[in-house]
């Protein structure tokens, strides 16, 4: 299952990197959940792509245009591989400690405090075990619904380790939740209604080579165009097109979500008032 790593680099001992998954007990009774939600609500995920993801462990960075996106990737992965994906979760959701020893029960890695060494090396320790680790390298949901610049931690992994860091793209989900329009919202805001028959495309991208850049802020850049190359074309085949002016529609399509410069203001307000630590770098 394991990737093989760079000349040079050393390895955990054996006994850290058996893998223990009777240990994600928890994961797995969310899995079951939320897949009897999925059927329940008779949510149309479709997904392409997949066929040209790299055999064996992967980093998989996922777009971050709705809070629940890593629900579809997450189920989608099992289906696919018969395989828990790992995943790095910032700061908001361990304010709650009951949601934060939740996440860690799943085997989420957290991603707190600045300069964030710690939740690298975490990350790499996991990839040594031969777990695939999936984030969101924005590091915060886009307002715009296109994807913002990337932080590097995701690359880092690639550029260390040699696993295959692999884009996703979900296009759908962000009109069920997302910042702005909750569970709770009226409807056609991201109400409980939007979640009956809601059409979600995830779509995997080639993995990006970073090999060939000149550092991690390079292949950061180039992460972000592959996101949202792979954002494009998820949007491709929606069966809901984009209605003009409608909320969950980027500007560029018509539609009535934030443009870029009016999503990147608010983000910088957000930072100055503190509403944003998730916005922490890793």
């Amino acid at each position: 299952m394991a990737t093989p790593r760079v000349p040079g680099r050393p390895r955990l001992p054996d006994q850290a990197r058996r893998l223990r998954p009777d240990n994600f007990w928890l994961y797995d009774l969310a899995r079951l959940a939320f897949t009897a939600l999925r059927d329940l609500f008779r949510v149309d995920v479709v997904s392409t792509g997949h066929d040209a993801v790299p055999e064996g462990q992967v980093v998989l960075t996922i777009t971050h245009f709705g809070y629940l996106d890593f629900v579809p990737v997450a189920l989608l992965w099992w289906e696919l591989r018969r395989d828990r994906l790992r995943f790095l979760v910032g700061p908001r959701p361990y304010r709650s400690r009951l949601l934060g020893a939740a996440i860690n029960a799943c085997g989420g890695l957290a991603v707190v405090g600045k300069p964030n060494h710690a939740s690298l090396h975490a990350s790499l320790r996991t990839l040594d075990a031969g777990w695939s680790v999936a984030l969101f390298p924005e590091a915060g949901v886009s307002r715009s619904f296109t994807v913002r610049a990337c932080h590097t931690g995701a690359v880092r992994m690639a550029l260390e380790t040699g696993v295959p860091l692999v884009p996703v793209a979900v296009w759908g989900g962000h009109r069920i939740m997302t910042r702005g329009h909750g569970a709770r919202a009226r409807r056609g805001a991201g109400s409980l209604r939007a979640l009956w028959q809601a059409p979600v495309r995830i779509h995997f991208g080639a993995p990006v080579d970073v090999a060939g850049t000149t550092g991690p802020e390079d292949a950061g850049r180039r992460l972000q165009t592959a996101l949202q190359s792979a954002a494009d074309v998820a949007v491709l085949d929606f069966p809901l097109g984009h209605p003009a002016g409608a909320w969950w529609v980027p500007a560029k399509f018509g539609g009535g979500a934030p443009t870029e410069a009016e999503r990147d203001i608010w983000d910088a307000r957000d930072v100055m008032n503190g509403l944003r630590p998730d916005r922490d770098k890793m």
